[in-house]
């Protein structure tokens, strides 16, 4: 009797709070846990890397963003929409071009749309 109690009514409960907390952690799990994935304070460094017109510190930040960004990928998965994460992933991928470009015109419009991304991602 507790057996069929067990998987009648706990264990489905159990599993619809489980799965309902993993689709609404994406804004807890966008923060960084590390020092290898501080994808918002690299982008930020990166804007002012460009201002300055310092190319070859902007060339590795990019490369620190786009590692940093694969790192959170894999954790917000499941919890953020698919198109919001290739959005990221080719604003990212427009930064990295216009930094081999050294087209910094082009490279403050992609950072500030990746904000604008950034703030509703997990929302």
């Amino acid at each position: 009797m507790k057996t069929r109690f067990w998987l009648l009514y706990v264990l489905p409960i159990f599993l619809i709070l489980v799965f309902v907390a993993i689709m609404a952690s994406g804004s807890f799990l966008k923060k960084p846990f590390g020092t290898e994935d501080r994808l918002l304070e690299s982008v930020q460094t990166l804007e002012k890397n460009v201002e300055d017109k310092q190319w070859t510190a902007a060339k590795s930040q990019i490369d620190y963003a786009m590692q940093a960004w694969e790192r959170i990928v894999d954790r917000i998965q499941f919890s953020v929409e698919r198109e919001t994460i290739y959005d990221i992933l080719g604003t990212l991928a427009r930064i990295k071009g216009g930094v081999a470009a050294e087209e910094d015109k082009e490279i403050m419009e992609e950072i500030y749309y990746f904000y604008a991304l950034w703030e509703n991602l997990g929302d």
